[in-house]
């Protein structure tokens, strides 16, 4: 008799620990099942450099994404009007860029995102940033300079074809 009793009592413990009922016992409200992110289900593939510059004002953004996936695409730029000559080499702060563009999109059902984007002579810092917690924003420099403005001293013009060399992600 008392062998059935323990074998009742062994399989009803083993059903309760396997039953939802069981497992929401035993969870406390402290307790939090993680789920992890796949970093590299988001990215972005265009332009493949962080920094670099070009005489183009027209660039495009390309990346992948989860289908469904909200992308932010902010745009802030600087121009010489200032008369403080930002380059590659000298960064604005942040508080000298301002707004030009900020536009919300979602990847496709392929999962990918692309945006052009119209930009201003100077320094242009784009942020993409992924509405996904987990997911860092993705800050790009682009110098956009001019014919006109081509009377950059050789050494800055050697640097920035460096950076843009040393900057290509890997």
């Amino acid at each position: 008799m008392w062998k059935k009793i323990l074998v009742g009592l062994f399989v009803g413990a083993s059903l309760l620990a396997i039953s939802p009922i069981g497992y929401a016992a035993n969870t406390t409200d402290t307790t939090k099942i993680e789920q992890k992110v796949d970093i590299s289900k988001y990215q972005v593939t265009l332009p493949e450099k962080l920094a670099y510059s070009t005489e183009d004002k027209v660039t495009f953004i390309h990346g992948i994404a989860p289908a469904g996936t909200s992308i932010i695409i902010e745009v802030y730029g600087t121009t010489d009007l200032t008369r403080k000559n930002f380059n590659l080499l000298k960064l604005p702060a942040d508080d000298d860029y301002i707004e030009i563009f900020t536009d919300t999109i979602k990847s496709g059902n392929m999962g990918f995102f692309d945006k052009q984007l119209d930009l201003v002579t100077g320094i242009n810092k784009i942020i993409i940033k992924f509405e996904t917690e987990g997911i860092a924003p993705v800050e790009i420099i682009v110098f956009v300079k001019t014919p006109e403005n081509t009377n950059i001293p050789k050494d800055i013009k050697f640097t920035e074809k460096l950076i843009d060399i040393l900057m290509v992600p890997k």
